[in-house]
């Protein structure tokens, strides 16, 4: 049996490979990469056995495809392209729209399904934290649809799911909210811990977050895949709570202290603008310190959704919030060397 996973060097993709290196040891793994030494550089990577890199991208699998032999029987559609500012959007588009439905195409030919991970931002943002969506909801409008990756994602799921009912090919859709954990090679998702930790967090604001473990997500897409009658789409329901309970978690697993300056969301948008706008205008290199205005425009949003199939499908019963997060923290104080404990 052979399973194609995208996003393989990522850090759910890295997560996916483990799960199924433990669960199922038979199969055998194809790693979609860029080039082949973008997998063989991570040690966890060449851990793994019963796993072949192809080279290529998702918009060239006329190329590749061939290279992963005569039968697929899965597809995991984990790779995306994660970019929020509204500058230079096209590769955003291209990437999650275009190259899922590439994917697609590829699961028609070899009859496969395809487990695709979408984002909880598609259906599930709202004013109140007190509203919460299942899977039978609508898609989310403005402003969601003015965040150029959630907007991608959007469009990404409904061209999927067009060209799969035009096709025949059974999709299946993953809606995790932000995924945390050890094992974040590139010290991307664990960002904003990051900043906390180092204390180079100024202040926070008045809004929502929703998070799950990135292992717990891991074994969900795994158990979606061998499922012999899965639901069309499952919501990852995990830990919602406020930004400053978040950081509060992150102080309680770190001993460092919650930054005291609280901003509205609508001040916050407007120092994170004029920021940006400095930066952008002054000749060089020059990055700004804060986060893109749009990330201040979600972070002032709340993500409520819940599941009404993966408890009883996928066996989801997440490991609590606080837990993700002090393991988060210990690793990070194992290998990013500015997160060390002095």
């Amino acid at each position: 049996m052979a399973l194609l996973i995208t996003g393989s060097t990522g850090f759910l993709g890295r997560h996916l490979h483990e799960a199924l290196s433990r669960s199922h040891p038979e199969l055998n793994r194809i790693a979609l990469c860029r080039d082949e030494s973008g997998w063989t550089k991570w040690p966890w990577a060449r851990e793994l056995g019963n796993t072949r890199v192809v080279q290529g991208g998702l918009l060239d699998a006329d190329r590749w495809g061939v290279e992963v032999g005569d039968k697929l029987d899965g597809i995991f559609h984990c790779a995306a392209l994660v970019q929020h500012s509204r500058r230079d959007v096209e590769p955003v588009y291209r990437t999650n729209v275009q190259g899922t439905q590439e994917m697609i195409r590829l699961a028609a030919k070899h009859q496969c399904r395809v487990v695709y991970i979408s984002t909880s931002g598609t259906v599930g943002c709202f004013k109140t934290p007190d509203e919460s969506v299942d899977e039978s909801a609508d898609f989310c409008g403005e402003p969601v649809t003015t965040w150029p990756y959630y907007d991608s994602k959007i469009q990404s799921e409904q061209a999927a799911r067009q060209l799969a009912d035009e096709l025949g090919v059974e999709l299946v859709i993953i809606r995790p909210p932000v995924m945390l954990g050890p094992g974040d090679h590139r010290f991307r998702s664990t960002g904003n811990i990051i900043r906390h930790l180092r204390g180079k967090l100024p202040f926070l604001l008045r809004g929502g977050i929703h998070f799950i473990d990135v292992r717990d997500a891991a074994e969900a897409l795994a158990t979606a895949m061998f499922h012999s009658q899965p639901q069309p789409v499952y919501h990852l329901e995990g830990t919602a709570c406020t930004v400053v309970q978040f950081f509060e978690m992150v102080e309680q697993a770190s001993g460092v202290p919650t930054p005291r300056l609280r901003l509205s969301p609508d001040l916050a948008l407007r120092v994170a603008q004029v920021t940006d706008w400095f930066t952008h205008l002054v000749p060089g290199d020059l990055h700004s310190p804060l986060p893109d205005p749009v990330v201040f425009e979600m972070a002032a949003r709340y993500w409520g959704l819940h599941s009404s199939w993966a408890a009883q499908d996928l066996n989801w019963t997440p490991r609590s919030g606080q837990t993700t997060i002090d393991e988060t923290v210990s690793w990070l104080r194992e290998v990013h060397p500015k997160c060390a404990t002095s």
